[in-house]
């Protein structure tokens, strides 16, 4: 019998911690994208960018003749590499099914293969002590009802049908299963349309302790952040997908296209800081060898956290907070303790500036004697290091920083003395403000017309737009620029709120980029100016609100580099302020 959706939603969030605990302490898995486009070698998405016609697509089924049982290597390189976990395509968009599907013949067990791929992907795991990701894709271009299921209702109901039931062949034939990513929910619009909830409900029924992302229009147990890494809200899980050398499946790229072993230990360090996980593709050729790429850098990837990673990677870690970019290296931290992974040696001495906290201990790990240091109000400097980088795998150092008490950092972009940096705080601005809206949700980069942002049209929730969470710093900027660096477009970022009574509120907003802000739908204003620095309470826009549920979008002209971002609280006019009560703001909405 069906839980109810609220029933669904307590109970999966009752289990979450202890379905997740072993997923949050491995950090590090492989993702494997491997099916009939590999043997084209020009990307997955090659069916649909070349318009390829089915018939002609559907000969590569009886061409694919893998070698025998190459996911052992796979299995094997990822445990060499440290990671704990992987990602296998059983059904990608092209349609074609990994396993011995009963659904139809277009499966690997029943065309060139003649075997189910699937099994042997489980059988590899489970030798080397990996646990089993299943990627599933909604979309489908090669079924009959794929896109039809979008305009005709019997359509609809077909395509859902075969969907969930070729989720509960993965569920049911291999045993037990720890992770099912499912991919691209296209054409269809909501989680109704695609009965996520009965499906979802069906699977953690098969598999109680399996954990599922948030690609069936479902929120589930874990965001997917694709080809960029960006923490998501307090409390939430996340993983980061990256391509090794941008493309998914297999296709030639130079050395030079390849993640080095230092960017990768880097991309490993990112997403620990911000208590998620690295999920690392790569394509295997149509035979299913690997390329010799990964293999040397995911190798060399292994010796490294051999040494660190039950330092500073696997296990328990906590996020990193209120801490500035340093030129010489980046931290992760376990509750006072914090890692300084250095990537640029700076000899002897290290000096850190603007840390408040105080240093209990400093030490080079693994093994380092304690070091002796100075820490003054503004500058914490660390003497006797080696002179050179003592790893010598990577050339990234780690050093232990032992704390009295949780520090944070504040440097900024000018030289400011200390004491007028604590006159002019940035966040709350006062009790008659609230505090910076931290949590957004942001669009892709999307064109600009020759209007600029004075054009920009509205772009609501509702519309597909790979909407992807968002967060703001410890000082309360949304930082754009972060993710998209340079590019010359306009994003949005969008979030619901919640008023509990009608009136009007002043929305302060700073920026360096035009700004254009939508209140449910409607334009109710707009600065084209491109300003820098982004400041507190640049623009200010009154905001008359009824009592409930409102969207509010704010449209970001990057403006080749120079729209980085936003900070956005809310304010009471003066002349609304009545003294003794208590301020209320909008809040956002759950």
């Amino acid at each position: 019998m069906l839980m109810s959706k609220e029933a669904y939603l307590a109970e999966t969030a009752r289990t979450r911690a202890r379905r997740m605990k072993w997923w949050h302490d491995a950090r590090f898995g492989m993702f494997i994208h491997w099916g009939l486009y590999s043997q084209l070698g020009r990307h997955e998405w090659v069916m649909n960018r070349e318009r390829i016609p089915i018939a002609e697509y559907e000969k590569l089924a009886q061409t694919w003749k893998p070698k025998p049982r190459p996911a052992r290597e796979w299995a094997a390189l990822a445990k060499a590499a440290g990671m704990k976990y992987m990602v296998m395509t059983t059904k990608h968009h092209e349609g074609f099914c990994l396993w011995d599907t009963k659904l139809h013949d277009y499966n690997a067990a029943k065309q060139g293969p003649g075997r189910d791929l699937v099994r042997e992907y489980v059988e590899a795991c489970r030798e080397f002590g990996l646990r089993i990701g299943f990627y599933y894709s909604l979309m489908d271009w090669h079924h009959p009802d794929g896109a039809r299921c979008a305009y005709d209702e019997a359509a609809r109901k077909r395509f859902v049908t075969f969907t969930r039931e070729a989720v509960r062949e993965l569920m049911t034939n291999y045993g037990k299963i720890d992770i099912l990513w499912y991919d691209v929910a296209w054409p269809l619009g909501s989680p109704d349309a695609w009965e996520s909830w009965e499906t979802n409900q069906m699977v953690r029924k098969l598999q109680p302790h399996i954990i599922i992302n948030n690609r069936s229009q479902l929120e589930e147990d874990f965001g997917t952040p694709e080809e960029h890494i960006q923490a998501a809200e307090k409390g939430r899980a996340w993983e980061a997908c990256m391509t090794f050398n941008g493309s998914w499946g297999w296709q030639y790229a130079p050395p030079e296209d390849w993640h080095s072993v230092r960017k990768v230990i880097e991309m490993l360090r990112t997403c620990t800081a911000g208590g998620g996980n690295l999920l690392l593709n790569v394509g295997p050729k149509p035979d299913g060898s690997l390329p010799e790429e990964a293999v040397e850098r995911l190798t060399k990837v292994g010796q490294w956290l051999e040494v660190y990673g039950k330092i500073a990677v696997y296990g328990k870690v906590d996020r990193v907070e209120g801490m500035e970019w340093m030129p010489t290296g980046s931290w992760t931290r376990r509750g006072k303790t914090y890692y300084f992974w250095s990537g640029r040696w700076a000899g002897s001495d290290l000096a850190i500036g603007g840390i408040t906290g105080r240093l209990a201990s400093a030490r080079v790990v693994p093994g380092g004697k304690p070091l002796p240091f100075e820490q003054t109000e503004n500058r914490l400097v660390i003497h006797g290091l080696p002179p050179t980088c003592p790893d010598r795998i990577a050339q990234i150092g780690l050093i232990e920083m032992k704390f009295k008490e949780i520090p944070t950092q504040r440097l900024g972009a000018g030289y400011v003395l200390l004491e007028q940096e604590k006159a002019t705080p940035l966040a709350p601005c006062s009790k008659w403000c609230s505090p910076f809206l931290a949590s957004w949700l942001m669009s892709h980069p999307m064109l600009k017309g020759d209007k600029g942002i004075a054009g920009a049209p509205y772009v609501g929730l509702a519309k597909a737009v790979n909407w992807q969470p968002i967060s703001a710093d410890a000082k309360g900027f949304v930082d754009v620029h972060a993710r998209l660096q340079s590019l010359d477009a306009v994003v949005y970022l969008a979030n619901k709120f919640v008023v509990s009574r009608a009136g009007t509120w002043t929305l302060q907003l700073g920026h360096d980029g035009g700004v254009r802000v939508f209140v449910d739908g409607k334009s109710v204003f707009c600065d084209p100016k491109r300003r820098n620095p982004a400041t507190p309470g640049r623009s200010l826009i009154a905001l008359p609100l009824k009592k409930g549920t409102h969207e509010i979008v704010v449209a970001l002209d990057t403006d080749k580099g120079w729209g980085w971002g936003i900070y956005a609280n809310f304010a009471i006019p003066e002349a609304a302020r009545k003294p003794g009560t208590k301020p209320t703001f909008p809040k956002l909405a759950k």
